[in-house]
């Protein structure tokens, strides 16, 4: 199975954060590659034992879900405000729901993990 690095996230997190959409649909992509499968489960871990990490009063870094959802809505919200003569693309849309499902469930937080 494929190990998750920091370098792999941040590399998701660049894509999603450019200007551009062509950068933007590659991080999609990407991230999609890490929802899927056997890969899944070590990105979800990975993601979610350094959220259960997290302090409340402390500011979610980019390995973690809160930050991953808040950039999935920057990054969607983009995408509509760039087509204004098409439609949104879908991908978007679904990788967002994917990710809070991932977010939610217990196997994927790392709350079980975490005392």
């Amino acid at each position: 199975m494929a190990k998750v690095t920091s370098r792999d996230v941040q590399e998701i997190v660049e894509k999603l954060s450019s200007d551009k959409v062509k950068a933007r649909e590659e991080g999609i992509k990407l991230l999609n590659t890490w929802l899927e499968g056997e890969r899944s489960y070590n990105f979800c871990k990975f993601i979610g034992l350094n959220t259960a990490k997290l302090r409340p009063d402390e500011i979610p870094h980019t390995e973690t879900w809160p930050f991953l959802v808040s950039l999935l809505i920057k990054s969607a919200s983009a995408e509509i405000s760039s087509s204004k003569r098409r439609n949104p693309k879908v991908i978007y849309a679904k990788t967002l729901r994917i990710v809070v499902q991932r977010a939610e469930d217990g196997k994927c937080s790392g709350q079980s993990e975490v005392v």
